[in-house]
């Protein structure tokens, strides 16, 4: 099976990898046909069907549009999936929870405290403090948990000692106290339903089964309800958007760890399992929640986070997929990863992994330019302030086709949600820069952010892929499904190949200073050494072999372990297991103590150096992809099917050609496999011993796919021969302009004619339109038989060509090279290429102000070489 699909991904005859966000606004009815059929002639063989917001959801107008996009799906074999609430993120449960019991509303702990000074006999302090002006005077006072005083310096925060509880001290709303010698803190713990982000105020409590079952019965069951008959066949399953804890007032505070003064997720459940885990005394130390105190307050932070992260998982993710498991259909979505969030509170989950667990897929979100080509490692400006260009990256993608290949649940697949909120300047060349970043990082399936009906232009976080016509590239969107389906279908075949593990960094960050995940991971990527990213909870489940562990399918040769200053003992426990299974363990930057036993690791264990760990690395296996040249925006990822090896590569340098020669540890021929076209041709291969040298060239942003292995495997299939590209001549021509916006085309209006190619977009040119231009030149060449290669050079953005009237390809990213077959040539020839732009030019709109703008059109330099077969690199 896993070379059938080598032929399929040739042939195309690849299932559907593509759901796309379909927004559902309320109609007219008509509207929502039209943007349905329009997303399955793009290709797309699923929608998520999304109320942004419906006025009428789960009404007759919401039953109306539903049908509607239902009858269509059936016909055309299409798949729907819902999106699991009236807005989102999911958690609103359709309004129920505005008129749900307390038991099932959320419920924040909170803090105030009071500093004293004793001796001091007969001291007193007032329980309740309301402010009677501002916004806090109407918030709820809460219930009073504890009381609890501890000992503090008189210079220092630090809290120390044992704690004393005062709560039984309390008479008529007084806390009656002879304060002992020394400086105090007197915490007042309550239990509050408000404090959180008011934008959540009215979301299920996540950490409550029971609160959960609101979602379902109001949600699910009802559509389920209507649509049984549908469920598995043409219904898929239910699509959850970036639920999470939400509860820090400042809503996306991607920093939100404990020792911040904000509320913390908080129910009965919470509170059993922190007795569980730190004894009947744990109310009394929930101070250290926010304070310090020498220490100790690690494990009560460690022990409340872990509490909540699993309450999460149990109580919502598990609970939902179950459920839809057992209705015939699956569930998928994500939650917000931005820059930490996925190991903390605030819009997180508390534990990426976790918050996965109960998911047919594991998923990710791209939006609002996170992933900006050439800002991979510092930060950078974007929608939401500044990103983390390492971590979205290298650590983003890897989360959920880690996931992914850890969790037997989701059988290899992954999601992400990508390129919403980008603007209208993003275009199909960067969605398809976007879709290889994902691909060449294990990511399966890709949901485009959006289609929507609204009237255009809808300013609701554009690029919208179809406008109602208005987007000019939406007639080149197949190309770009057809692209992505035969990759999906191929990399998902076989058994991942990933020399190295990378531990998961929120154990370590509950506990204290932390390195990310993705720091580590950065050099190994760049170094072509490939990486799944590992939660210490699977570690138990890992079985050595040799001086490797696996996980499932999944083998990695040594475990890497990010610097910081403390991991708990059960972690520390599986990394000694490993160790002295002969398993190379390698610690990075620095060693972490444990808790109870500070040296448990320091003792046997050495750090390596960041600047050192990608050449340590390489040392531990022999199963990487290495270069010949040191090539850091390479990225590689590898899939063993049996026979041959499929090898994805990508060049993510915005600047840099790459010209190598790679070693892949598998002896054997190689092909080139062309997604775009399903083409495929000789690679030129070398076998050395037990591996096989294939010399790389790739341009800025482009892809490729080696097959490498028994030749068998694509003997019955048309492979092209390698080829040997001749010198370029320069095209200097005098070029005919004309131009048609998305409606006018494809009648075009003659606009002028230039010498020189230069940017449309300048003053007194073209600077506002949008669509296509299309310029036509002649020119001649002395010996036109024979094959030839034409190079567009610098293109915006899409490039159709044609050449004495033939079609001879189009491309909708870099590079713009066009092979030019045997007998097209004559001595006169005339050459046309059609360029479109994005739609920004006509519709600059809020998003795309925080991007750095394309100019528009051909650019060149155009040029044209003799094509010779034999030799030549892929």
């Amino acid at each position: 099976m896993t070379l059938q699909r080598l032929r399929e991904a040739v042939t195309g005859d690849v299932p559907n990898a593509i759901m796309p966000l379909f927004w559902q606004k309320g109609g007219p009815v008509e509207v929502v046909r039209e943007e349905m059929e329009r997303i399955g002639d793009a290709g797309i063989g699923a929608v998520i069907l999304e109320a942004r917001p419906h006025p009428e959801f789960l009404e007759s107008g919401w039953w109306r549009d539903v049908d509607a996009g239902l009858e269509i799906a059936r016909r055309r074999g299409m798949k729907v999936w819902f999106f699991d609430d009236d807005t989102f993120p999911t958690g609103h449960a359709g309004g129920a929870v505005e008129s749900a019991p307390d038991e099932l509303r959320r419920r924040f702990l909170v803090e105030r405290h009071t500093d004293v000074v004793g001796p001091a006999r007969g001291a007193s302090l007032l329980v309740e403090r309301r402010k009677f002006f501002g916004p806090e005077a109407a918030l709820d006072p809460g219930r009073l948990l504890r009381v609890v005083a501890y000992r503090r310096a008189e210079d220092s925060d630090d809290l120390n000692g044992d704690p004393v509880d005062l709560t039984d001290r309390i008479v008529d709303g007084v806390v009656r106290w002879d304060v002992p010698d020394g400086w105090w803190r007197v915490f007042f713990l309550s239990v509050t339903r408000d404090g959180g982000s008011a934008r959540h105020a009215d979301h299920i409590d996540y950490l409550n089964a029971a609160s959960t079952r609101l979602l379902i019965e109001n949600v699910h069951e009802r559509i389920h309800a209507r649509y049984a008959e549908e469920f598995g066949a043409t219904i898929a399953g239910f699509f959850s958007d970036e639920p999470g804890l939400y509860n820090d007032p400042e809503t996306f505070d991607f920093g939100s760890v404990l020792g911040k003064a904000v509320p913390l997720p908080w129910n009965d459940a919470v509170a059993e399992r922190l007795c569980e885990t730190l004894g009947d005394d744990a109310v009394e130390r929930l101070p250290l929640l926010w304070a310090t105190a020498g220490g100790a307050e690690r494990r009560v932070r460690y022990a409340f986070m872990d509490a909540v992260s699993r309450l999460y998982s149990e109580s919502f993710g598990r609970q939902l997929g179950d459920w839809c498991r057992a209705h015939g259909v699956e569930y998928i979505g994500h939650v917000i990863e931005d820059n930490g969030a996925h190991a903390r509170l605030g819009p997180g989950a508390g534990h990426y992994f976790r918050a996965m667990a109960g998911q047919d897929m594991a998923g990710v979100d791209i939006i609002g330019g996170q992933v900006v080509p050439g800002f991979s490692r510092g930060p950078f400006a974007n929608l939401s302030g500044a990103a983390d260009g390492e971590f979205f990256h290298f650590g983003l993608a890897k989360l959920a086709s880690s996931a992914a290949h850890l969790d037997p649940l989701k059988r290899g697949r992954s999601m992400c949600e990508t390129i919403g909120a980008y603007g209208w300047y993003a275009g199909l060349r960067l969605f398809a820069w976007l879709t290889n970043h994902l691909l060449v990082r294990g990511v399966t399936h890709i949901v485009p952010h959006a289609f929507s009906p609204a009237p255009f232009p809808d300013l609701d976080c554009p690029p919208h892929f179809y406008g109602h016509g208005q987007n000019p590239q939406y007639r080149y969107q197949h190309l770009l499904s057809a692209y992505t389906n035969r990759l999906s279908h191929l990399l998902s075949g076989g058994v991942h190949v990933a020399p190295f593990a990378v531990l998961y960094h929120a154990d370590a960050e509950w506990l204290g200073e932390a390195q990310p995940f993705e720091h580590p991971l950065r050099p190994l990527m760049e170094a072509q050494l490939d990486a799944d990213v590992v939660p210490a909870d699977a570690l138990a489940r890992a079985r050595v072999a040799g001086a490797a562990f696996t996980l499932g399918d999944e083998t990695y040769d040594a475990l890497i372990v990010p610097g910081s200053s403390y991991l708990p003992g059960t972690v520390a426990d599986e990394l000694l297991r490993l160790d002295d299974a002969g398993v190379p363990v390698v610690f990075v930057d620095d060693v972490p103590e444990v808790p109870d036993d500070p040296g448990a690791l320091r003792d046997r264990f050495r750090a390596v150096p960041f600047h050192e760990l990608a050449d340590v690395a390489s040392s531990l296996t022999v199963r990487g992809v290495k270069s010949s040249t040191r090539a850091p925006s390479l990225r590689v990822y590898r899939r063993d099917l049996g026979p041959v090896d499929a090898v994805m590569l990508v060049n993510e340098s915005t600047r840099s050609d790459i010209s190598t020669t790679l070693t892949l540890p598998r002896a054997g021929s190689a092909i080139v496999f062309d997604a775009a076209t399903g083409a495929c041709r000789d690679a030129a291969a070398r076998t050395v011993g037990d591996s096989t040298r294939i010399d790389v060239e790739l341009a800025p942003g482009e892809a490729s796919v080696l097959i490498v292995g028994d030749p068998d495997a694509w003997r019955d299939l048309p492979t092209a021969p390698a080829v040997t590209v001749g010198e370029p001549v320069s095209i200097a021509a005098e070029w005919e302009i004309a131009t048609a916006t998305a409606e006018e085309h494809p009648h075009f209006t003659h606009w002028r004619t230039v010498q020189e190619l230069t940017p449309l977009d300048a003053p007194g040119l073209l600077p506002s339109f949008s669509g296509t231009a299309r310029y036509t030149a002649s020119f001649t060449l002395e010996h036109p038989d024979g094959c030839y290669r034409l190079d567009l050079g610098e293109v915006h953005e899409i490039a159709e060509v044609r050449i004495n009237g033939v079609n001879v390809g189009t491309r909708i990213a870099p590079p713009y090279r066009f092979d030019v077959p045997h007998a097209v040539l004559v001595g006169q020839n005339t050459l046309e290429v059609d360029v479109t732009n994005t739609l920004v030019k006509a519709q600059p709109d809020f998003f795309s102000a925080f991007a750095q703008q394309e100019p528009t059109g051909l650019l060149g330099p155009v040029t044209i070489a003799s094509v010779t077969h034999g030799g030549g690199a892929s």
